[in-house]
């Protein structure tokens, strides 16, 4: 606690300095202090059937927050902020005649001084972050990040570029002394619209990682660079788009060290489902690749997201690459004792369609949660894959500690691979894409439209490569105020290491809007795959009818069939039947209720029937602002076995 104070009035000293040795006024403009005290206690009792066991558990937390912010505005445009931010988080957990106490202290020392008028924008700000740890039965730690930001700009007016220039210094270091690295970034990004249509962008990146520990050093380098074009002929009869994209990293490390280097991806992907070693496909999902560390994915793990399916977040890398970390970012620190709620299975794949087949590779549990950083790091023994997943579940309302954390949003994921060279070692990546759309409208009833897309990627010194080239048309038409007709299809060439593999997709769908209150659609899709190993088949049929039967009550049916033929000859199908309501009397009571039958066959030795039920019902009551009443029920009737699964709160 002494180190703590004493940080804090080391603070206040350089706040008083600039103050008084500074031309302004000795009092800021601005003082805010703030503080937050929570506690929160719960108590469970759990009784065993099968030996008539009653387990008692008890666990409290109690939370106290102390803030203080000061500001100044020096001139115009210049403004000084300085502050401190300090918490204490205090938690017992109490199990039969085991106990766990955990006391976590977290200091963060601020000061900026910032410039910012309508065209040049500057300033500089140090951060200073310590967290100490006591935990019942372990050693104390103590981590601390130092860390200084530098930023320039220039945000002129349309006819001249805009730029941004970046650098810092960041040293991480702790007690006991595992981790002593001093991180170098300098990052310069620039825009410019030359005319209306034509949009130019250039980032660099350079970072350099200091590791006093083993006394070593790595760079990263990156180039990127975009072209977008956007423009209307013919009277907006018809549209084009088109853009190219270039990246170019270097990757440079020292012989006989073992660093973690990056992986480029060529997708992020993400779903809902519980059947993690089989299909749906993954969705693409490109907030998770797209280096926003805050912004959510749209992948709740709290206890507000679904309690009742896995969520299963992935990447592609576009050819198989070899992976034996995974970084999950999230939108907020946990406490210790959440993050260790979390499991984590593991599983890759060569592809990603309804039907792949994800193998498990390990499971971890817990992952480490980041001393400073909000992520998980997830570490397994090294594979080699295209496709790679993370499956987990949402944090249960009973887990200790839990109701603290309603939302944790997933925001990004990165993999790693852990490297060691006899000699020195530089890796460079070279990615290359292009697309071009093209939408022309042949009458007022018929849209016609056409899409390219090429992607060349090389590595070295591995000398691995990948080309991908997709050309794809689509039509829409309207026959009538009731029918609606769509058609697609499109062929993709892909050399992977040599080796070719050509798939083609395609689909139709009509839509039929009988009432304003009723409406139909059947589609039909599909795929086939020629590919080194042999040809793989998909296809399915499936109607859908929605009904508005009165002012907040609504219904759907569907009903579905597919069918596909695997590499290895064997024939399935499937065929579904869904329905469900949604009912909302009025803004505080909803109430909904669905049915899935599905029956599966397959004609391999292996393969047989197998069918499977679910319900799933779900209540919801808002009386006030501040209170809701949820209540859900979820059954699930398989051959192997039955699940229940009932939530309230």
């Amino acid at each position: 606690m002494h180190r703590a104070v004493s940080l804090n009035i080391r603070l206040l000293m350089v706040i008083c300095f600039c103050n008084v040795f500074l031309p302004w006024h000795c009092w800021a403009e601005g003082v805010r202090f703030r503080t937050d005290q929570k506690y929160s206690y719960s108590n469970s009792e759990t009784k065993i059937k099968t030996t008539g066991q009653t387990i008692d558990s008890d666990f409290y937390r109690y939370d106290q927050l102390y803030d203080l912010d000061v500001s100044k505005t020096i001139y115009p445009y210049l403004q000084f902020n300085a502050g401190t931010n300090y918490e204490l988080n205090k938690t017992k957990s109490t199990a039969e005649d085991f106990e766990t106490r955990t006391t976590e202290k977290i200091l963060r020392p601020t000061a900026s001084l910032n410039l910012n008028n309508p065209i040049y924008k500057a300033g500089v700000t140090y951060r200073k972050r310590r967290r100490e740890l006591e935990i019942t039965g372990l050693d104390d730690i103590r981590a601390d990040r130092d860390e200084i930001n530098a930023v320039l700009g220039m945000n002129p007016d349309e006819r001249f570029p805009r730029w941004k220039a970046r650098v810092s210094r960041v040293h991480t270091y702790d007690d006991p002394e595992t981790v002593d690295e001093i991180e170098r970034r300098f990052n310069f990004d620039t825009n410019y619209t030359p005319w209306q249509s034509l949009q130019l962008d250039y980032n660099y990146s350079y970072e350099e990682k200091e590791n006093r520990l083993r006394d070593f050093t790595t760079e990263q380098q990156a180039h990127f660079g975009k072209i977008d074009y956007a423009r209307n002929f013919l009277s907006n009869r018809l549209l084009m788009n088109t853009e190219y994209r270039i990246r170019y990293d270097v990757f440079k490390f020292p012989a006989n060290a073992t660093v973690e280097s990056p992986l480029a991806r060529s997708a992020g992907l993400s779903s809902l489902n519980n059947t993690p070693q089989d299909g749906p496909a993954l969705s693409v999902n490109t907030a998770l690749i797209d280096g926003n560390l805050m912004a959510s994915a749209g992948l709740d793990i709290g206890t507000n997201g679904d309690q009742a399916t896995l969520v299963n977040v992935g990447l592609d890398f576009g050819l198989p690459l070899e992976v034996d970390i995974i970084r999950l970012w999230v939108d907020r620190r946990l406490s210790t004792l959440v993050a260790s709620q979390f499991s984590w299975a593991i599983y890759t794949s060569p592809d990603n369609t309804d039907t792949s087949t994800w193998t498990l590779v390990a499971t971890v549990a817990p992952a480490n949660f980041g001393a400073f950083d909000n992520r998980f790091e997830i570490s397994f023994p090294a594979v080699t894959t295209r496709f790679i997943k993370v499956v987990t579940a949402a944090l249960a309302p009973t887990a200790p500690g839990a109701l603290d954390f309603p939302n944790i949003f997933v925001t990004e994921m990165q993999a790693l691979v852990t490297r060691t060279q006899e000699e020195d070692r530089e890796q460079t990546t070279v990615d290359h894409n292009y697309n071009l759309n093209l939408l022309g409208r042949l009458s007022a009833r018929t849209d016609l439209g056409y899409n390219l897309f090429y992607r060349w990627r090389k590595e070295d010194p591995s000398s691995d490569k990948r080309t991908e080239l997709t050309n794809g048309l689509f039509l829409k038409h309207r026959f009538s105020n009731i029918f609606l007709g769509n058609a697609n299809g499109q062929r993709t060439d892909t050399t992977v290491l040599d080796e070719d593999t050509v798939t083609y997709n395609y689909g139709a769908s009509l839509k039929a809007q009988w009432l304003q209150t009723f409406d139909q659609s059947l589609t039909f899709s599909g795929t086939y795959d020629d590919a080194p190993e042999g040809t793989y088949s998909t296809n399915s049929i499936f109607l859908r009818s929605n009904a508005a039967l009165y002012r907040g009550w609504s219904m759907y049916a569907d009903a579905g069939y597919s069918w596909q033929e695997s590499v290895d000859g064997e024939a399935y199908n499937t065929k579904t039947i869904k329905g469900g309501t949604s009912i909302e009397p009025n803004a505080k009571i909803n109430f909904d209720a669905n049915y899935t039958y599905k029956i599966s066959d397959g004609s391999g030795t292996d393969s047989g029937s197998n069918t499977q039920t679910e319900w799933d019902i779900q209540a919801f009551y808002n009386p006030f602002t501040n209170l809701s009443i949820l209540a859900r029920l979820n059954l699930i009737d398989r051959e192997q076995g039955n699940q229940t699964y009932q939530n309230y709160s």
